[in-house]
C-alpha cells in the first residue's frame, strides 16, 4: 500500500511538475542553416529541418511506387465519414466556421498573448545584393521590417529586454545576403493547455452544432 502511494505521489509531482514547466521553441539560423529546438523544462528535441541530399532520390522512388500501387489496389470510394472538424463545424458554413475560428484566436490571443514571452537573443541580418541600389533599398525595408516586427511583438506578447548589438541590421554593398539569429518563444504547459482547452470548447459551443446534436 504504502509503495502504491509512493508510486502515485511521484506521478502526481511529474504532472504537476511538467505543467509548472515551460515550453520552449528555438529557432537558430546561422551559416545558411536552420535548426528547431523543442524544450519542456530540460528535456530538449532537435527537429532538423533540412533534408538529406542522399535521402531524396530513395524517397522520390517510393513516392512514386507508393503511388502506383494504390492505382492498382484502387478500391471503389466509401462515403466519407465526418471528421472532427466537420463535427466541430456542426451546419455552419465554411466562412462562418472560419469568422468563429477568427473570433476565437482573437479572444485567446487577448488572454494569453502576454504569457508567451518572447526573446531575441541575436537578430543580426546583413543586407548584400551586389548592386549598390538595391542593397540601400533592400537595407531601408529590412531595418524598417526588423522595427516594426519588434514594436509588434513589444505590444502584442511579453518581449524580453533586448541586450546591447543583439539586433544589428547593415548592408554590405560588396557581399551577399547573411543572418544570424537565435529566437526563442517559450510558454508554460499550463498556460498553453488551458488555451488549447478554451480553444475547443469555444469551438464546440456553437449554437448551430448544438441544435444538429
Amino acid at each position: 500500500m504504502l509503495l502504491l502511494l509512493s508510486v502515485l505521489l511521484g506521478i502526481f509531482i511529474l504532472i504537476l511538475l511538467l505543467l509548472l514547466a515551460h515550453l520552449r521553441i528555438t529557432l537558430l539560423y546561422k551559416d545558411g542553416i536552420p535548426s528547431l529546438y523543442i524544450q519542456v523544462g530540460p528535456i530538449r528535441y532537435a527537429f532538423p529541418l533540412d533534408k538529406k541530399p542522399r535521402y531524396r532520390s530513395l524517397a522520390k522512388r517510393l513516392r512514386k511506387k507508393k503511388l502506383a500501387d494504390m492505382q492498382k489496389k484502387q478500391k471503389p470510394m466509401k462515403k466519407k465519414t465526418p471528421g472532427v472538424l466537420d463535427e466541430l463545424r456542426g451546419n455552419l458554413s465554411v466562412p462562418e466556421f472560419l469568422g468563429k475560428i477568427r473570433d476565437i484566436l482573437h479572444h485567446l490571443a487577448g488572454r494569453y498573448a502576454k504569457k508567451l514571452r518572447v526573446t531575441a537573443a541575436q537578430l543580426h541580418i546583413t543586407v548584400g545584393t551586389g548592386d549598390p541600389a538595391s542593397t540601400g533599398i533592400a537595407y531601408g525595408i529590412t531595418a524598417q521590417s526588423v522595427a516594426y516586427l519588434l514594436e509588434f511583438l513589444d505590444n502584442t506578447v511579453t518581449l524580453t529586454p533586448i541586450k546591447k548589438d543583439a539586433v544589428q541590421v547593415q548592408a554590405d554593398f560588396a557581399g551577399s545576403w547573411k543572418a544570424d539569429i537565435e529566437v526563442t518563444a517559450g510558454i508554460r504547459t499550463l498556460h498553453l493547455l488551458q488555451a488549447i482547452l478554451s480553444a475547443f470548447f469555444l469551438l464546440k459551443d456553437t449554437p448551430q452544432a448544438n441544435a444538429r446534436s
